[in-house]
């Protein structure tokens, strides 16, 4: 069984109208504004954000708790959808509810095929500029670096190019069409770069379906998510008309259950600067874990991260979840060192320190587990047995 998460954070300064800075462990309400061409922005998009007001349409910016990563949605492709972009809302809604600034610009000739149309992935480049420099709330953003991209369909791909132009923490490919990539297109872009991925796909999709050869090749780390039976459409509501689906999946949550995995997955690698240690608490597989929240922080909780135990508990829902993690860190040899040695060393290796035994201020490291040297990924436990009395 997981255990509840109280979550815990730095924090906010004392101007924050709330006691905490909104996360995926304590969200808040959301709202969202629409920008264009006469605001400086290089195409129509929609900024979505954090806020303890209740109406979407009207409620302000939440401020002044902290500052928020942007992370950036590229649309897919919908024949005869005319504003595509603008069917885009509970997804970037729930991950501004978590505590991120999320922007889905409307991007042209989005029914090219990526790799040959320069012009909508300059546009996509130019929104991330425009968020960073002409968006009227550009105070609470995060450093460039700190900096998410996220895509449905040749929107992955657009999402896919541009990771390899700038410099992004993590990016989500939901449905990417990457079977679409001809080899005279260059080698595809999540083979280039170690940038975190998470890649999503219903196993009704033969060209967002990844085959082993391909999937193994994208580096690590690497989170894959295939719904059984599910189209290329399904993270948009059953109840949703959209023009360009000719067909659903059985199961009517895959949408809601991605947006669970969505905002794990960006928790994970993008936090919002007043949560450092919300990495540590999210699971490798992204399920979430059960909240235990405050009176005043499950006030604004409704709804937030049950998508993936809606989906789970219909049995026309199937979901197969990996992750491959880098063995990119070194257990250091910390026996015979006093407790705070101990301690600093596999904090530096960065891993977490587990101590047993003894609890003497003298009391030295008798045993570890793993030893020293050995290859594991971020964040592994590092148990030491503590004894006192002299060294032998």
């Amino acid at each position: 069984m997981t255990d509840e998460i109280r979550p815990t954070a730095l924090t906010p300064p004392s101007g924050c109208a709330l006691g905490w800075q909104p996360s995926a462990l304590a969200p808040v309400f959301w709202g969202w504004r629409e920008y264009g061409p006469t605001d400086g922005a290089p195409t129509r998009v929609r900024v979505f954000h954090p806020s303890i007001d209740s109406t979407p349409n009207t409620a302000q910016l939440l401020s002044g708790c902290g500052r928020y990563p942007l992370i950036v949605f590229a649309h897919g492709y919908c024949e005869q959808d005319d504003n595509h972009y603008q069917r885009w809302v509970r997804t970037p809604a729930a991950l501004a509810r978590s505590g991120y600034i999320v922007a889905v610009p409307e991007l042209p000739n989005i029914h090219v095929h990526p790799a040959q149309s320069p012009g909508t992935q300059q546009v996509l480049a130019s929104t991330v500029t425009w968020m960073r420099q002409g968006w009227p709330g550009k105070e609470v953003l995060l450093p460039a670096a700190k900096t998410g991209l996220a895509g449905h369909s040749y929107g992955a791909l657009h999402a896919g190019i541009l990771a390899t132009r700038i410099q992004v923490a993590a990016v989500a490919s939901l449905s990417g069409v990457w079977n679409d990539w001809q080899p005279g297109y260059g080698t595809k872009p999540i083979h280039q770069g170690t940038v975190p991925r998470l890649l999503t796909w219903g196993t009704d999709d033969p060209q967002a379906t990844l085959d082993a050869p391909t999937w193994n090749a994208i580096a690590k780390p690497r989170h894959r998510a295939v719904y059984g039976g599910a189209d290329h459409y399904d993270y948009f509501p059953y109840n949703q008309d959209l023009p360009c689906r000719t067909s659903s999946g059985a199961c009517p949550h895959v949408g809601i259950a991605t947006d669970d995995l969505l905002i794990m997955f960006f928790a994970n690698y993008l936090p919002p600067e007043l949560w450092p240690d919300l990495p540590s608490r999210i699971p490798n597989n992204l399920v979430p874990p059960p909240l235990n929240l405050p009176p005043e922080q499950g006030f604004y909780a409704g709804g937030h991260l049950t998508g993936l135990s809606t989906f789970n508990a219909n049995s026309s829902c199937s979901l197969a979840l990996s992750v491959e993690l880098p063995l990119d860190k070194t257990v250091p040899h910390v026996r015979e060192m006093l407790r705070h040695q101990a301690d600093q060393a596999v904090r530096a290796a960065g891993l977490v320190p587990v101590f047993t035994g003894s609890t003497s201020p003298a009391a030295w490291v008798a045993s570890q587990s793993p030893a020293g040297g050995t290859k594991v990924v971020a964040d592994s436990a590092v148990s030491m047995t503590m004894q006192s009395g002299p060294l032998p």
